[in-house]
């Protein structure tokens, strides 16, 4: 009985690493990866929370304050637009491109000027530090609401519940 033998040349390469094994290690192993990412993807769909669109809003003495951009939150900070959020106050609040900087101002009394990117201001004329600089954007300046609306004299407080600054001053009681 003539039994026809296998040539096992052809299933090394040069090095002597068989090739049909480290084929299907190759395929075993991209098989176990493609299964445990697609269970893993899975399971973190089924427990991570919806991604909810929050409404901030901003009260002048018990009167929502419209503003022309949405509130932007970064880092616990609310930004507004500058100039909505001065003339509510009894402010004004002047952009100077040659400067890249904001003059907040109210009653000819009060001026603060803020630069972009920049934590140095100037508060009446004496040099001062900002924790969040203004900020550019199509449309307006924003601001950091709680510090500004400080400066011009508002009391703020915030409903964490509501998403809800309330500004309170004398002005428009």
């Amino acid at each position: 009985m003539c039994r026809k033998t296998q040539n096992w040349n052809s299933f090394h390469n040069n090095q002597g690493v068989f090739i049909m094994l480290r084929k299907f290690s190759t395929l075993m192993l991209t098989a176990a990866l493609l299964t445990g990412s697609v269970a893993a993807t899975a399971a973190f769909a089924q427990t991570a929370p919806a991604k909810q669109q929050i409404k901030i809003t901003v009260q002048l003495n018990g009167k929502e304050l419209p503003f022309p951009q949405d509130i932007v939150t970064e880092n616990g900070v609310a930004y507004v637009n500058a100039s909505t959020l001065a003339v509510a106050l009894g402010g004004a609040a002047a952009w100077d491109s040659t400067t890249k900087s904001l003059l907040v101002s109210k009653d000819n009394k009060y001026g603060l000027r803020m630069y972009e990117n920049n934590t140095f201001a100037y508060k009446n004329g004496k040099e001062t530090r900002v924790a969040n600089p203004p900020r550019p954007v199509t449309g307006g300046v924003l601001v950091p609401l709680v510090f500004i609306a400080e400066e011009l004299g508002a009391k703020v407080s915030y409903d964490a519940k509501t998403w809800t600054y309330k500004l309170t001053t004398e002005i428009n009681k």
